[in-house]
């Protein structure tokens, strides 16, 4: 639509113009053969006047109006011409259009321009309307001179119709030029205008693919260095430029969304009313949401979180850094350190930037490093303590209390063992921890290990009236550390028959998970409180501190036994009910089996 009236424009442009400039040409053309013509006929009507007025100033012809009448039709004919003798006074003495009797009936023609002219000592001449004969005439007068003695006025006068004639057949000729100069003149227009809105289509072509954001399209103008040539050629050297930086800011966008969404911290940026700009793949996480949830809204929209919208308030309005720790309420419940800065646009605060670090795992641990150096301290100080005042008695005398001093000597003994314990178990899960433990990995049966483990615990078990069972394929291999796996077995079995209940039992089973084989260790048991299962594999964690100390346990088994499946790149847990017993397991990936 713009193309073609951008190209009717331009041929019409060039039509106007060429048309303006023969109209002009043809009408002074016209007005210059109509001056010609009439000079032409003038001129000759002039002459015929004049060779008239030789005739009719002789005396035998002015005294005789009969005379004069019958001289003035005769030359009329032979001339084509109305001729009229006309007196000083005005009168009309003769003719050649007039009957004889009629002229003295004529009006007085004094007042003709023509005869005006002649009775002021020029040549008369004068176009006009005859209302006699109906037609423009064209009048010119000379005087009729006799002896030098101006006698009368001869006036002729020609009818128009044959120079109108003239006029017309060269209007006819210069009109028809002129449309056919114009139909050349259009279509020349229409190629010259095609010709240059080719060029033209081809950069609105190319413009629309840029607006786009196509740059890779370019205008192709050969052999021309002219105004559009060198258009065109700036548009490519402009397409160019900016594909190539286009890209270059592609490619930084790429590499900045690459370590935006890469980043553990969690980003949100926002903009002067608190509305989200971008958030990365860490606020996803870490609130549940995505960002098309989020982008675009108000913080609390898409974050519903008070705590971060107030401290991005105040970053905003005090324009400065603002950190604080805040919780976040809902499950699992997170501790997060927020660093909100105000990001500056001319100086005046356009937004904020804010960087949340998931300090959840940090705080936990300080809480588990923590209770561990509470529990190791108060493990260690119970002993030592006993070995202490034991030791303070035999010195102050009661080593000479032959029959008691064996018994604090027994006692100090069974403190040490249980210190060298402590220590043994702390410098294993110390040694795992490090991640320093290699594996050495067989195939092996697992059935037979268990049963060694069910032996060992025989006597254990009588003791406590608890039955021992497993059920196990003959045909289950492990792909495994055959030793780690027995000291996980020999933890797990030793606790299920500890804290069991006389008439109790403690069954050793497998199963198949989607992750591995499944290894089950059962018992009938106290069970464990819902509270305390997600700790029971922390180390020094204990259901019944009172209990577990009094049946010799350190409180780190099950911390190791936890350690040494993952090492294995598995998995431990436990299902219980309290009152109702538990059912501690471990898996072995299938990729160890």
């Amino acid at each position: 639509m713009i193309k073609s009236s951008f190209k009717l424009k331009l041929i019409f442009s060039y039509f106007f113009l060429i048309f303006a400039s023969l109209g002009f040409i043809a009408f002074f053309l016209d007005r210059h053969i109509e001056e010609k013509t009439l000079q032409g006929i003038e001129s000759a009507l002039l002459n015929e006047a004049r060779l008239i007025e030789n005739q009719v100033s002789v005396p035998s012809a002015l005294n005789n109006p009969p005379y004069l009448d019958k001289l003035c039709k005769d030359l009329g004919l032979r001339i084509g011409s109305r001729i009229t003798v006309i007196n000083l006074e005005g009168k009309v003495l003769a003719d050649s259009e007039v009957p004889f009797q009629q002229v003295p009936g004529m009006e007085n023609h004094l007042g003709r321009p023509e005869v005006s002219e002649v009775l002021q000592g020029r040549i008369g001449r004068e176009i006009r309307y005859s209302s006699t004969l109906k037609i423009d005439m064209l009048y010119m007068a000379v005087p009729i001179e006799k002896n030098n003695v101006r006698a009368g006025i001869l006036r002729l006068a020609l009818p128009l119709t044959s120079v109108q004639k003239v006029l017309s057949a060269a209007r006819k000729t210069i009109i028809v030029g002129l449309l056919f100069t114009l139909g050349l003149a259009f279509v020349l227009a229409s190629i010259l205008a095609k010709a240059l809105i080719r060029p033209i289509n081809r950069i609105i072509y190319a413009s629309s693919r840029f607006a786009k954001g196509d740059f890779s399209r370019r205008i192709f103008h050969q052999g021309s260095h002219d105004e559009i040539g060198r258009l065109a050629a700036t548009l490519n050297n402009m397409a160019q430029e900016i594909e190539y930086k286009i890209r270059e800011v592609a490619t930084k966008n790429q590499h900045l969304e690459a370590i935006f969404n890469s980043m553990i911290e969690g980003v949100i940026v926002t903009d002067r009313s608190s509305k989200v700009i971008s958030v990365n793949r860490a606020i996803e996480e870490l609130f549940g949401i995505s960002r098309a949830q989020v982008e675009g809204k108000f913080f609390q929209e898409g974050i519903r979180n008070s705590g971060i919208s107030e401290l991005i308030a105040e970053a905003m309005s005090s324009a400065r850094f603002i950190s604080k720790e805040v919780t976040l309420v809902m499950p699992p419940q997170k501790i997060l350190q927020a660093n909100v800065s105000p990001l500056f646009d001319q100086e005046k605060v356009g937004g904020s930037l804010t960087v949340i670090h998931d300090i959840t795992e940090i705080r936990r641990l300080e809480t588990v490093r923590r209770d561990f150096v509470a529990n190791v301290s108060h493990e260690l100080k119970t002993p030592l303590t006993s070995i202490k005042g034991f030791v303070e008695t035999l010195l102050e005398g009661a080593l000479d209390d032959k029959e008691n001093s064996v018994d604090f000597l027994r006692i100090i003994n069974n403190h040490t063992d249980r210190l060298n314990a402590l220590v043994d178990d702390l410098l294993e899960l110390s040694h795992m921890e490090s991640k320093e433990m290699s594996l050495s990995k067989t195939k092996f049966s697992l059935a037979p290990l268990v049963k060694e483990v069910m032996t060992v615990f025989g006597s254990q078990a009588k003791k406590k009236k608890v039955e021992l069972s497993f059920e196990l394929p003959q045909g289950l291999e492990i792909f495994a550390d055959k030793d780690k796996i027995e000291q996980v077995l020999v933890n797990l079995v030793n606790n299920a028959i500890k804290y069991n209940k006389e008439n109790g039992f403690v069954k050793v089973y497998s199963g198949q998970s989607k992750d591995g084989t499944k290894i089950v260790v059962e018992d009938s048991g106290s069970g464990i409180p819902a509270k305390d299962i997600p700790r029971i594999f922390e180390r020094f964690y204990r259901v019944d501190k009172a209990r577990s100390r009094e049946l010799g346990g350190t409180g780190l088994g099950l911390s190791i036994v936890k350690h040494i499946i993952e090492l294995h790149s598995g998995s431990v847990g436990v299902e219980s009910t309290e009152g109702l017993g538990s059912k501690f397991f471990f898996i072995i990936p299938a990729s160890s089996i």
